[in-house]
């Protein structure tokens, strides 16, 4: 509870009696403000009454501003834990509010993003995520303060992988948004810095780009392709960094459009060089590109033959090596991007490197990608390699196992209806 027992029932009671009168809401909030810095247990029914403050003055900055820095003393850490999501979703919305009307208040914009950065609400809180995202990238544009600036790309790194893929879209294809999260990673890059801003720059464009051609065309007109040569250049021993550069790489890849701008010899074999990283994530997402490249036919492929030839090989021989990963190292919105690469039967190293990532995310959580493989019509197309006769052993032998886990599943579960394009308001 809230110390000073006596001084918290006096302000409940002033902020119930006078909601409508804007002078008395703000000063008991400055109070309830002063008396919250420290709580050991959530307190519903005072967050309540700050919500009713914020909802009856909306246009109201001094109102608006103790009760923004009141939510956040009451949901920070733990305590959102103890609040029922209902409340939750009202008290985003208001933050939502707040920062909407008044956009060039720094100190108002700052407390919001402090209680919007919480797992809680992030993760469990239905509240208009798209909109939320628009909101933070337009503070992130207009201010420079280091420590927000990290809370602001964290926020719209977890926002967009929770974004369906139209809204992504829509989100990425807004110019200044990637120019600005390149011009962080450019930053970050320049001072030589690995830190969670940085880590969490890459992720928000990672999951911008994911099935978004558009938003990966802004990439490479922003130099995004150089600048993330520079970053895994400068960054040769972070893992962590490679995965999530190459990760969107694979994204960009994806596209058949943008398959020229990734024709550069250096480019590809800095790729080539990361396939063999002893990281199975790493090489994992190296290998995509390189599959994704050589899947498009030789008549694409604009760089010498025997390359292509070496790394047909490598790739087919490199994913034989990979360990079972102990964990779920990537989550796909769709199958989608995987299906050309199955048709690759005059080189199976391309397949090979679909149906191991079909396999990889199907055998750590089947009853989200078991399901979505159905949908999207992927029975049919694993069924068409295990009965053509061309097909590699070592292919086959996946497929198989894909195919096993898929039978389990609908003899567990029913067969899933008709896959159908989810629509730009469903929730991820």
């Amino acid at each position: 509870m809230v110390s000073g027992e006596g001084n918290a029932t006096q302000i409940a009671e002033a902020l119930r009696r006078y909601s409508e009168r804007s002078f008395f809401v703000r000063e008991a909030l400055f109070h309830l403000f002063s008396l919250t810095h420290v709580m050991d247990r959530a307190t519903p029914e005072m967050l309540k009454l700050v919500v009713l403050g914020m909802r009856n003055h909306p246009s109201n900055l001094p109102v608006q501003l103790a009760a923004s820095a009141c939510v956040f003393n009451l949901t920070k850490q733990d305590l959102a834990a103890g609040m029922p999501v209902r409340l939750l979703a009202d008290v985003t919305h208001l933050l939502l509010q707040a920062m909407e009307h008044f956009p060039n208040h720094q100190q108002l914009q700052k407390n919001c993003l402090l209680s919007l950065c919480s797992d809680r609400i992030l993760q469990d809180v239905p509240f208009n995520r798209f909109e939320a995202a628009k909101l933070v990238m337009q503070w992130l544009c207009n201010h420079e303060d280091q420590n927000m600036q990290r809370m602001a790309v964290a926020i719209i790194s977890i926002l967009a992988a929770k974004l369906s893929t139209e809204q992504t879209a829509q989100l990425g294809a807004e110019l200044f948004i990637v120019r600005q999260l390149l011009q962080i990673v450019k930053q970050k890059t320049n001072q030589n810095l690995v830190d969670t801003t940085l880590k969490f720059t890459l992720s928000a464009l990672w999951n911008l780009t994911d099935e978004s051609p558009t938003t990966c065309r802004h990439f490479i007109e922003n130099q995004g392709l150089e600048l993330f040569m520079k970053v895994l250049e400068s960054f040769p021993s972070e893992s962590s960094i490679q995965q999530k550069v190459l990760g969107l790489l694979n994204n960009i890849a994806e596209v058949r459009e943008l398959h020229s701008e990734l024709m550069l010899k250096n480019f590809i074999d800095h790729i080539n060089k990361l396939l063999h990283s002893v990281e199975v994530e790493v090489s994992y997402f190296a290998a995509g590109i390189i599959a994704h490249l050589i899947s498009r036919g030789e008549e694409t492929w604009t760089l010498s033959s025997s390359l292509r030839n070496t790394l047909v090989e490598q790739l087919h021989s490199a994913i034989l090596k990979w360990p079972t990963p102990e964990c779920e190292m990537v989550a796909y919105r769709s199958f989608n991007p995987f299906f050309p690469l199955l048709g690759c039967f005059s080189t199976p190293g391309v397949q090979l490197w679909a149906v191991w990532a079909m396999q990889h995310v199907c055998s750590k959580n089947p009853a989200r990608y078991c399901s979505m493989l159905i949908e999207e019509g992927g029975l049919r197309q694993l069924y068409h390699i295990k009965e053509n006769g061309d097909t590699d052993p070592d292919v086959q032998r996946i497929v198989n196992a894909i195919l096993d886990s898929l039978e389990k599943y609908i003899v567990r579960h029913g067969k899933p209806p008709p896959y159908k394009k989810p629509s730009a308001t469903k929730p991820n």
